[in-house]
């Protein structure tokens, strides 16, 4: 299941769909992220969006915030896949930040992905 990740800037209606069924019902703040200085990422696999996360723009660094695979594709390394297809292909100058208090769950999946602790074990950095 090969996942690729892409900015999403300008949604088609599949894609509103798409991320309305991954966070499910969820996405009332959506509008706000494409319309301001933040980033949303998409993970497409067979042209549906089947995971996405948004970049929140803090100036200094980039912090990685509301990941999340849709549920009929959890459990088949979408999110990995995703991470590491935007690692690759996103060209970001700086450093991207997670913080993972609330979702220790995670630590091995951002880990594997290259991230690594800052000051609080769980707050995640990588740098491109």
């Amino acid at each position: 299941m090969p996942v690729i990740a892409e900015l999403i800037t300008q949604p088609s209606e599949q894609d509103l769909t798409d991320l309305n069924k991954t966070y499910e019902g969820n996405i009332e703040w959506l509008q706000a992220v494409l319309e301001g200085p933040d980033l949303m990422v998409g993970g497409r696999f067979n042209d549906r969006l089947v995971a996405a996360f948004v970049l929140r723009d803090e100036e200094s660094c980039w912090r990685l915030e509301k990941l999340q695979v849709r549920e009929i594709t959890r459990r088949r390394g979408v999110a990995r896949q995703t991470l590491h297809s935007a690692q690759k292909t996103l060209k970001l100058e700086r450093p991207i930040l997670v913080d993972l208090s609330a979702h220790l769950e995670l630590l091995k999946l951002f880990e594997s992905q290259g991230f690594v602790a800052t000051d609080s074990k769980a707050v995640l950095q990588w740098q491109g």
